[in-house]
């Protein structure tokens, strides 16, 4: 017969393997890029730079384009920051101060001579030759051609619009979309892993996450399908590569500009 005081003594002595058990038990942490979102808006007016931080990084993490930031708080190329900066992520609007200036007196008109036909016909062919020119100067800094940074067996939609998941294979080498100079390299943006930035050209910024290893440094030009970087995986132990491009500072959808991926 079980006694009340034997019946407390098996129920404190379960109460006690069940704590220990619970202890001892391997916590798991799922990837951090499967329960943060990258993009999550940043309601704060300005960032506090961190160490690993570049102009690049915070606008990036910001939605914001670097060449803006740079604007509104002064700084200039190189775009040096220091640890424990206050960079505004807001344009500055100044207040226009009152004028005490008298209203300007009506000018004089002078009649000028009308210029002849041959003179007109000529400046128009001046300025028409100047904008090819100049048109055609762009077209040549601009122009991109891009390809895709793995051989992609796999496309699917990252945790964000702007965004893709592309699944590749074991140990694969991750080759940049174009030529270009790495403006940040290394972990300290939450839910990206080992990231990448790549700036090809005033325009546009090409980002490259979730990389086992980086193989190229913050600083480094890279050319057209060099290696950059070695493939990361996910909690379904699939080899991924989190790949975004950005336009002036926003996100842009990569198959508008990516050849057509074929099978």
């Amino acid at each position: 017969m079980i006694t009340l005081q034997n019946f407390f003594k098996v129920i404190a002595f379960l109460l006690t393997g069940f704590f220990l058990v619970s202890c001892s038990s391997p916590q798991i942490y799922a990837p951090v890029f499967n329960n943060h979102n990258p993009h999550k808006n940043n309601t704060s007016s300005r960032h506090i730079v961190r160490e690993g931080d570049t102009l690049y990084s915070i606008a990036w993490q910001n939605n914001r384009d670097y060449k803006e930031l740079a604007k509104w708080n002064g700084i200039a190329h190189p775009y040096t920051i220091h640890k424990g900066q206050k960079i505004s992520l807001l344009v500055k609007r100044t207040r226009k101060k009152a004028s005490n200036k008298k209203a300007p007196s009506k000018k004089i008109l002078v009649a000028k001579r009308r210029p002849q036909k041959n003179e007109i016909n000529k400046k128009r062919e001046v300025k028409q030759a100047s904008s090819k020119e100049t048109s055609k100067h762009s077209k040549k800094n601009l122009k991109l051609s891009w390809r895709w940074p793995i051989k992609v067996m796999k496309l699917e939609n990252g945790p964000v619009k702007s965004g893709v998941v592309l699944v590749g294979s074991v140990g694969e080498l991750i080759r940049s979309s174009e030529k270009g100079k790495v403006v940040y390299a290394g972990n300290g943006l939450k839910g990206y892993g080992n990231l990448l930035i790549i700036m090809h050209s005033n325009e546009f910024l090409t980002a490259y996450g979730y990389n086992k290893r980086l193989l190229v440094k913050e600083g480094s030009v890279v050319g057209k399908g060099q290696a950059i970087a070695e493939i990361g995986r996910d909690n379904q132990k699939r080899q991924v590569l989190f790949f975004e491009m950005r336009q002036h500072g926003k996100a842009v959808p990569v198959k508008k500009y990516l050849p057509i991926l074929r099978g």
